[in-house]
């Protein structure tokens, strides 16, 4: 089983005046790993690098990595291997040096990276991976009130609201409660209440 974190945790260590942020951010894919790390570069634009890895998909389909200038194989690499090694997924790792005078060497940044990363692992919460399921909703404001208390029981989560003369929104459940939510819907559709369909994606 892999694992992703429940919410963003962050680190800080110390190696010969170099100061090294690990940051870890919990991401459902990639397109979100690469918004989440164009918003960490905005804010630490001003240290030495920003190196990365992120790893995504439930069985860690997709991994990337960058050393973001750094010597070739000297950060992104090893921070990719400490998120293996923790059997970790659906993650973002960013490393934000900022360079203190004193050069560590090859051996010395590896250790450097790994060991920011790994630091910031031992604060995270880890949650197993779990694959999700979206649909588009269409309701008035009082199906959505009602549904909305039974989606609760579904680990549901709401994003992209729109309120207008109905309520637009997008739900998102574990992939297992599927079924149960399909149940509910119906419930509604048949009603002529509700309309839904699966949310795709770009």
């Amino acid at each position: 089983m892999f694992y992703t974190i429940k919410t963003k945790v962050s680190s800080e260590i110390k190696i010969l005046r170099s100061q090294f942020i690990a940051v870890l951010y919990p991401v459902a894919n990639v397109e979100e790993a690469r918004t989440q790390l164009n918003e960490h570069i905005k804010e630490y634009s001003n240290a030495t690098h920003n190196c990365y890895a992120y790893l995504c998909g439930t069985n860690q389909e997709t991994s990337y990595y960058s050393d973001a200038g750094e010597p070739g194989g000297t950060a992104g690499k090893p921070m990719l291997n400490t998120m293996l090694r923790h059997e970790l997924t659906n993650t973002l790792a960013v490393v934000t040096r900022y360079y203190g005078g004193i050069k560590l060497g090859v051996k010395g940044l590896i250790d450097a990276y790994g060991e920011a990363v790994e630091e910031a692992v031992k604060l995270a919460e880890l949650i197993p991976a779990r694959d999700y399921v979206s649909y588009l909703l269409r309701c008035d404001y009082q199906t959505f009130e009602s549904f909305k208390h039974k989606a609760r029981e579904l680990e549901a989560s709401f994003s992209d609201a729109e309120f207008a003369s109905q309520v637009s929104i997008s739900i998102e459940v574990p992939c297992e409660m599927q079924d149960r939510l399909l149940e509910i819907l119906d419930g509604y559709a048949t009603q002529s209440r509700l309309s839904y369909k699966v949310k795709t994606t770009k």
